[in-house]
């Protein structure tokens, strides 16, 4: 994970971006063999769904499952074991997020593995919040923005008139070009401004995919990567309902299939918490004093 100091940093001229404390945030997106570990874990038995069948059937997604119910056991597909997970929806974060704050522990879907935490998944969905003392949870959108777009050590970041903020995640306020991929899905076009978007990087028989975590070589201010582009990443921070009534959570970040302005600071749409897609994933964030987890593999 890499450290977002400057606590108490000021917001963008849309009123995002203030963070009151410093904290870390995951250096990638949350991988396939990252979330396989987990559902080796708990999810032998799997009364939450926490395992969706498009990881499989997708030629995007990356996991695959076996076995009967109670004993079932899931491993990473082929050429997959770098790419972020997709298929899961809002409360398969946060339950992975009450896993790594309880310890990774192994056992049934409960209070001390997956149901209580970091979040208290017995409440009403649109009544979830962080609860005190959590260690690992999603970041708020606020979180998520700062370690985005801020980056108060290089003058010139001017985007929406703020001089600390880009206006893009890749430390630009120019539009990122599209990456482009091999076979395997590995960027064949690394730099400094690159993105996975736009359906640019093609394999696996699809028009547009994941790529490794990191392929694009383009970090954030504070050395994220993939903060633009690749999946979409959920946070913890409400949307606007959908009607009639349905909570939501706020989405960042653009993603390998849509236009390229979903990168840019302004955009922010709401995810209905029970989607999934090829396309959304997410990424964990933590207190600046958690301890070091095994939740990190380098691509």
């Amino acid at each position: 994970m890499v450290t977002v100091r400057d606590p108490g940093n000021p917001t963008d001229t849309n009123g995002l971006g203030h963070v009151p404390a410093t904290y870390r945030i995951g250096l990638y997106e949350v991988t396939n063999p990252q979330y396989v570990r987990f559902l080796n874990a708990v999810a032998g038995d799997d009364p939450h769904g926490l395992y969706s069948s498009l990881m499989t059937s997708s030629d995007r997604g990356g996991i695959l499952r076996s076995g009967m119910p109670g004993s079932h056991t899931y491993s990473v597909k082929p050429f997959f074991e770098n790419k972020p997970v997709n298929g899961v929806n809002w409360f398969d974060a946060a339950r992975y997020c009450n896993w790594l704050h309880n310890g990774t522990p192994s056992g049934a879907q409960g209070p001390g593995t997956t149901e209580d935490g970091a979040y208290d998944m017995s409440l009403d969905p649109a009544l979830i919040v962080r609860e005190p003392g959590a260690r690992y949870f999603l970041p708020t959108h606020d979180e998520w923005y700062k370690a985005a777009y801020y980056d108060p050590h290089l003058p010139g970041a001017g985007a929406m008139g703020t001089p600390d903020y880009w206006f893009y995640p890749t430390r630009s306020d120019t539009l990122p070009t599209e990456a482009m991929c091999d076979g395997v899905g590995d960027v064949t076009n690394p730099g400094p401004n690159v993105a996975n978007t736009c359906q640019g990087a093609s394999w696996n028989g699809e028009t547009g995919n994941v790529t490794n975590v990191g392929g694009c070589l383009a970090p954030s201010p504070w050395g994220a990567f993939d903060l633009g582009g690749n999946v979409g990443e959920m946070t913890e921070t409400p949307g606007t309902p959908i009607p009639p009534d349905l909570p939501t959570r706020r989405l960042r970040g653009g993603d390998f299939a849509n236009s390229i302005a979903l990168l840019g600071s302004s955009f922010f749409p709401s995810l209905n918490m029970l989607a999934e897609g090829a396309n959304i994933g997410f990424r964990v964030a933590a207190t600046e004093r958690s301890l070091p987890s095994r939740m990190t593999n380098a691509p």
